[in-house]
Formats: C-alpha cells, structure tokens, sequence
C-alpha cells in the first residue's frame, strides 16, 4: 500500500472518530427555551422600576441540572445580581419553570425599542447562550389614536375543561369610543384603538399553546374583535380553577390591559344510576336507569351503550346528545339474557368541546321481580273450567241415562262413525 493510500486512511479514520465524538454529544444535549412572557408596565418608563416575567422551558428528552437563568445589565437596564439572576436545580423534560426579575430603567434612555439579553448556563458550562427580546420605552406609542380598549368577553371550549382536554379560550376586545374624535391639549384625535400584541400566558399547570398576536391593527369605535388561543390541561391537573393572565398592549401606556382569566377544571362526567329493580317477563329482562350529567359544563353526544356477557340488548345504544349540567335521562333497555343473571356494564361516551371522553359503570341487576304471564294464567282457568265441566257432565249423564261421561262419548263416537260410512255408500 502506497503512502499516499496510508496517509488517506489515516485522515478517514480520524474524521470519522470526530464525527462519532460530535453526533453523541448533540444527540445527548437537552435544550431549554427562553420566553419572555410579560413585562410590567408596558411600554418600560425611563427611570423607573420594571418586572420581567421570563419562562424557562426544557424542549429537550433529558433533565437540565444546575440551570442559571440571567437578565444582563446594560446602559438602560441595570439591577443587582440578586434580583437579575435565577438558579434551578433540576428542570426536567417537558416542564416549565418562571421567574420574575426585577431590574430599572435608566433615567435617560430614549424612546423606542431596546434590546433586553437574557442569557443561560446549565451546570459549570463557561459559555453562557444568550437570547434578545425586544422591549419598548416610552409613554407614548402611538399618539395618533387613543381608543379605550375594553375586555368585552371571555369564553372558552369547551365551557369547562376536564383534564387532558384541550380547547380555545376567546377574548373579545372592544372599542369603547362612542365619538369619532377626542380633543387633548387642544389637538384633536381619533377615537380608533390600536392593539399592538395580545397574549395569554399561564404561570399554573395549564399550558398556553398559542404564541403572543402582534399588530392586530385598529378597532374603529364601538367595534370589536375576538382572539383566540389554544390551551391545554395535563392529565395530572386537578380539579379547580385556574388564572391566564391576559396582556394586550394598546395605543398607549394609559390603555394598557392587564387581567385575569378563570378557567374551570372538573373530572366529573356522565354518571348511570339504577333507577328501579330490573324487572323479568316471558319475553326476556328489563331495566331503567337514570343518566346524570355531574359535569360543571355542557356535554354533547351522549350516548349509552350496554354491555354484558351473553346478553342482547334492545335498544343496543341509546342515544340522549346534548347535556347541561345536572341534566337527567331515563334510559330503559330490554334484556334478551343467555345464562343467568350477571352484571351489567354501561358505557357513556360523549364530548366535552371537540374532547372525547367515555365514563363507565358496572351495575348489578340484582333480585328479579318475577311478572307472572297473562297466558300462562288462562291457560290454567280453562283447564280448570274444562274440568268442572266434565266433572258435572259425567254425574249428569249418570243420573238422567245410567251411562258414564266415558261411555257416552264413545257412544258418540260410534253414531257419528256410522252416520259418516251411510253417507258414504249413498254417493257411491
């Protein structure tokens, strides 16, 4: 092999050791996104205090140990390292952690957008990876319209969540003017309402999926607009009620919104009560139970599906739809039942928003309330009058004709045998 050749393979196999040594430590390496999820006031006023709301999220498969989070000070921005900087153990995969810094604005810095640089660390990493968000400064933004923004509505579907669910939560704004202008020092001015951003963010277990709207433009006075967000409740949420803080920022400092957000949580579904013993008759079971709707909220698409072991069951499914709250039904089911008695299971699924959801109970039938059948019943009356009167026909016939009721119907027999073979041997 030549030395060229040698010198070749020497160089492939090092690159491919490189390679190796590099996709293992980025495959490995969690990552951590920085939001910058509220800052107040809005826009920041030179020379006073603002409160950064910063979010930490681990979009990475393992856990980040030893995470410090910090809001770099500048010429505008200053604070001490105490209240600019946030240690954390341990952010595991898939979680978020906030923080609220506190820093000032210096007295001289000028209007318009400045550059906030939040950087992070994990563990005894030297490097520091640093992100910038933009920050506005000034009482003014736009001086053009001074609209008064309102919150005219707030809904949300599903109306109350449970949790794993997911839905959209609408804010409806209003222009509040009811004149075209406003006069202010002298200057006249529109009454339209510009909204700059709108955002709903979550500092509890409910996860905002939607990211902040920006330049949703002008609101003439007296309309509105609505704006959705999409939210998440884990499985692990428990039941309550939980705050989103909604920030929208206006025309100007002054009109600014800042508000809570309830959203309810409520586990409790649909519910099957027996209402009366199931009841037995020739043609099979049946049995009536009443359906509950224990939710907080208005469910939709129910249905009752029975379900047991060699059993049919007419109708197979009931259908109610639409439930609100404390709603009740009475769903009766007949039984065609194999062998014995056995429990029986009812399945409801439903919806709650566009969530499916199905709740299930095991009822036992219990003791049978036997119905005696009308047939069977006059089936045994005729039987006991067809032997009261052949009772009372025999002591007649032996009383008036000295025969026997046995022997007066075979004598019958016999004339009505021959009555038939005379007849018979005229035709022919």
């Amino acid at each position: 092999m030549s030395k060229k050749m040698n010198s070749a393979l020497r160089i492939l196999l090092a690159l491919m050791l490189i390679l190796a040594l590099f996709s293992g430590t980025v495959s490995a390496a969690p990552g951590l996104k920085i939001t910058l999820v509220d800052q107040t006031p809005y826009p920041a006023q030179p020379g006073q205090q603002i409160r950064f709301w910063i979010q930490a999220e681990n979009i990475g498969d393992g856990t980040l140990n030893n995470v410090t989070v910090q809001v770099v000070s500048d010429g505008v921005f200053s604070a001490s390292s105490s209240e600019s900087t946030k240690t954390y153990s341990n952010i595991y995969a898939g979680s978020k952690v906030y923080h609220e810094y506190v820093m000032y604005v210096a007295s001289d810095a000028p209007d318009g957008p400045r550059d906030l640089t939040v950087r992070y660390k994990e563990g005894n990493a030297s490097a520091w990876i640093e992100q910038k968000f933009t920050v506005g400064i000034g009482g003014i933004v736009d001086s053009d319209n001074r609209g008064t923004l309102i919150v005219e509505s707030v809904t949300s579907t599903p109306e109350v969540f449970m949790p794993g669910d997911e839905g959209i939560v609408w804010v409806t704004l209003k222009n509040n003017a009811t004149n075209q202008t406003v006069s202010i020092n002298n200057k006249t001015l529109t009454t339209n309402a510009r909204i700059q951003s709108a955002d709903l963010y979550s500092k509890d277990n409910i996860i905002v999926k939607s990211e902040a709207v920006n330049d949703l433009g002008i609101i003439a006075p007296g309309d509105n607009i609505s704006i959705p967000f999409r939210i998440s409740v884990p499985e692990d949420t428990e039941d309550g009620t939980y705050l989103l803080t909604l920030n929208v920022t206006a025309s100007t400092y002054e009109y600014n919104i800042k508000r809570n957000v309830e959203i309810k949580v409520d586990s409790s579904g649909i519910k099957a009560i027996q209402s009366k013993a199931a009841s037995a008759s020739a043609a099979g079971k049946t049995i009536e139970i009443d359906i509950v709707n224990y939710h907080q909220g208005t469910v939709r698409g129910v249905s009752i599906i029975p379900v047991a072991e060699g059993m049919s069951f007419y109708p197979t499914e009931y259908f109610i739809g639409e439930m609100k709250p404390d709603d009740l039904y009475t769903a009766k089911f007949n039984i065609s039942q194999g062998a014995g008695d056995s429990n029986v299971e009812f399945k409801a699924v439903y919806y709650n928003g566009d969530n499916a959801h199905e709740d299930s109970i095991t009822l036992d039938i219990g003791q049978v309330i036997k119905q005696s059948s009308g047939i069977g019943t006059y089936i045994v009356y005729l039987i006991i009058i067809l032997l009261i009167a052949a009772v009372a026909s025999h002591f007649y016939l032996k009383k008036k004709k000295n025969i026997s009721l046995i022997d007066y119907l075979k004598l019958q027999k016999a004339q009505f045998k021959e009555k038939r073979d005379a007849k018979k041997s005229k035709k022919e």
